[in-house]
């Protein structure tokens, strides 16, 4: 049990940027629909939809190949300064790009008047991209309480600045409020981490080497088709939306869809958290004879967790919307809150997918990783085109769901044969059953007022006594 304590004490420490930091931008979310219309938030919508595939290329796997190369712990410096100045090089290359073609860019994303937008999206993400090889090696040194400071003061300047110009500069400059300003707080925030992070990069970083940087290449490039692929599972359906749904409306449907979207993110929020933690502690006990059985143990607490909350977030989604969520326009939309447990459920699948990823990391398979993915986005694709026209976002989540399924089904059945880990598949199915099973209860019993609370309150209760006995089962005495 000592990895597992060992593991929540990380995830707590990264989760706490982590945790903090994905839910207060959860929360902006719902102040900026405070401020802004759905139609005027899907700009915002889109264009970090559109950096969530860019923030795959740009690091090109550097980021895994950096954990994966420092297992020989007396070349990291090395290791470090081959993936950061490869990151920097292709990060810099791509800023030039985007900022001689902005007029470009901005029509094919569908706003030609905003091409300051295009600008400091550039910019905010080619930082974002670059720091992320320095908090890997903060992870790699174990200097989580500096992670979990710098992350979390670029959180406060970024939430206060937020709050500065969205709810109190225009009044004072006179002018009107506009998402620009989202993306002015996002910047200074990010540049303001790098600096806090640039003392580590000097004082450990070694000589980039060609012939290292092509092996770290060879094992990261299945990486990006890998993450590339994921994106399109991930964030495509933003994208996607405004060619197949009628113009009248599509900018209404995209700003409901991003804005409910993120009451899934507490799925997420966790899922975020545990990898920062166990991605290098995977990598650490690859070589350990008690390696893969943490592998097992890791997986079924991880399951437990994921089903507590989305049987809590399921449960309450009604009550979280319209805690968070103002704007009478946003909850007009009938699909609303239909999407809410589906991505809910949806991301709880990607985390399985990520814990099996383990397989192919670990031994050297990164191209089948990479076509676990690709199946996955050419479902995405196919099924987005065929009945987003026809259902609008209800079919983007219910796509989203099938998509991480049949990636984990496939994933853990090559594992099976590549690297093979006798997952208690039993107790994994038997939470995830005890889980959905409840909440489909809870859902069709619908009932309101205290006893709709006092159902809940005993539902929870069922799921966390019944879900640790199946646990308990697991472990051998």
């Amino acid at each position: 049990m000592s990895i597992v304590k060992k593991l929540a004490g990380d995830t707590a420490i990264y989760g706490i940027p982590s945790i903090v930091g994905r839910s207060i931008n959860f929360v902006l979310v719902f102040f900026f629909a405070s401020y802004f219309t759905p139609e005027f938030l899907a700009p915002h919508v889109e264009f970090y939809a559109y950096a969530a595939f860019f923030f795959v290329v740009l690091p090109h796997g550097m980021e895994t190949a950096f954990f994966n190369f420092t297992r020989n712990k007396e070349k990291y410096k090395d290791v470090f300064a081959t993936a950061l100045s490869s990151v920097s090089i292709i990060t810099l290359a791509f800023v030039l790009l985007m900022l001689l073609n902005k007029t470009g860019v901005g029509t094919f994303v569908g706003h030609p008047d905003n091409i300051s937008y295009v600008v400091l999206f550039t910019v905010i993400l080619a930082i974002d991209v670059i720091k992320s090889i320095p908090y890997a090696l903060l992870r790699y040194l174990d200097k989580a309480k500096k992670f979990a400071l710098v992350k979390s003061l670029g959180i406060v300047i970024n939430v206060g600045l937020n709050i500065f110009f969205i709810v109190y500069y225009p009044e004072f400059a006179g002018v009107e409020r506009s998402i620009e300003y989202i993306f002015i707080s996002n910047l200074i925030a990010s540049a303001v981490e790098l600096i806090l992070l640039s003392p580590d990069v000097f004082s450990h970083f070694g000589i980039p080497n060609m012939e290292l940087w092509k092996a770290m290449f060879k094992y990261s490039w299945p990486l990006i088709v890998l993450g590339f692929a994921g994106m399109i599972n991930e964030t495509f359906d933003r994208i996607i939306m405004r060619k197949l749904l009628p113009p009248e409306t599509v900018d209404y449907e995209i700003g409901v869809y991003g804005t409910f979207y993120k009451l899934s993110m507490l799925m997420t929020i966790f899922i975020q958290a545990f990898r920062f933690a166990a991605e290098p502690l995977f990598f650490s006990q690859a070589d350990k004879k008690e390696g893969k059985s943490s592998y097992i143990i890791i997986m079924n607490w991880f399951v437990f967790a994921c089903g507590a909350i989305f049987l809590f977030t399921s449960l309450f989604r009604k009550e979280i919307a319209e805690l968070l969520i103002r704007k009478p326009e946003f909850h007009e939309h009938p699909d609303a809150l239909f999407i809410v447990p589906i991505l809910l459920l949806a991301n709880l699948f990607l985390g399985i997918f990520y814990n099996l990823s383990i397989w192919y990391k670990l031994n050297n398979k990164t191209r089948l990783g990479a076509l676990v993915s690709v199946i996955g986005a050419t479902i995405t694709l196919a099924l987005l085109l065929v009945y987003i026209p026809q259902y609008g976002f209800k079919a983007a989540a219910i796509t989203t769901l099938i998509a991480y399924f049949v990636m984990t089904a496939i994933s853990y059945f090559l594992g099976q044969k590549h690297y093979p880990i006798s997952y208690d598949v039993k107790q994994v199915l038997g939470l995830l059953t005890l889980s959905i099973g409840l909440y489909i209860f809870a859902d069709y019993m619908s009932l309101e007022g205290i006893w709709f609370y006092l159902l809940n309150v005993v539902i929870l209760s069922l799921y966390t006594f019944v879900g640790y006995r199946i646990i308990l089962s697991t472990i051998k005495t």
